[in-house]
């Protein structure tokens, strides 16, 4: 059986509009699809090569999970060091315990405002050709 490709990636959100906000203000990307007024509020939010990220709404009586070791959303970026300088004058916190720095990768983990944890990250040459 083959797969064709991932569509998106989803993430729970106390306040969704307030975390759209967030991926699209500050991460770049763009709403293709906007459910703010459904029950839960959700997003479809999508970068430049098509990949899309989901922000469901979490109801009030469900807590969230600690993506510590569950999760994360990775950003390619061009260069990890301006960006984490980018993200912490905006007061994002990086984690310094998972800090990879080689010649060939190069990654930091934040959280958004709502506790999903983020991760930037530099290849030498893409993961997939």
């Amino acid at each position: 059986m083959h797969m064709a490709r991932m569509e998106h990636f989803a993430v729970f959100a106390r306040d969704a509009k307030a975390i759209k906000d967030f991926y699209v203000d500050v991460m770049g990307l763009r709403v293709v699809l906007d459910n703010g007024a459904g029950t839960p509020p959700g997003y479809f939010l999508a970068d430049d090569s098509g990949m899309a990220l989901e922000v469901i709404g979490r109801p009030a009586d469900v807590t969230a999970g600690d993506t510590r070791y569950m999760c994360h959303v990775a950003f390619i970026v061009e260069s990890v060091e301006a960006e984490r300088k980018r993200l912490e004058s905006l007061g994002f916190v990086f984690e310094t315990e998972s800090v990879v720095d080689t010649p060939t990768m190069k990654t930091a983990f934040f959280r958004d405002p709502d506790g999903n944890r983020l991760q930037i990250v530099w290849r030498a040459r893409p993961l997939t050709t």
